[in-house]
């Protein structure tokens, strides 16, 4: 997401899972992690790991998860991912 300057600003989020340095799977296990803990919130995972851009999606699809936006990280390095509870729902 960017701002009418074009500054990369966070979308509204419950908590961040800062995940770079970590490589696959490490991003989506912890992404999993999160939601068995707390399956409401609204997570924003950051992560440099190039694995990460199917892999998430992918687990979104299978976990029931809903991914609501991909874009840069707000600081510019590497990606966030904004991965919400499913529509009307909890969790998985």
């Amino acid at each position: 997401m960017t701002d009418t300057d074009g500054v990369v600003v966070r979308p509204p989020h419950d908590r961040v899972l800062d995940e770079r340095g970590k490589r696959c799977p490490m991003p989506v296990i912890s992404l999993a992690r999160a939601t068995n803990v707390d399956p409401g919130q609204r997570l924003l995972l950051l992560t440099d790991d190039a694995a990460a851009l199917s892999d998430v999606p992918a687990w979104c699809s299978l976990r029931g998860r809903v991914l609501e936006w991909t874009g840069p990280a707000p600081d510019g390095m590497g990606d966030a991912f904004l991965v919400a509870p499913p529509a009307g729902g909890e969790g998985s």
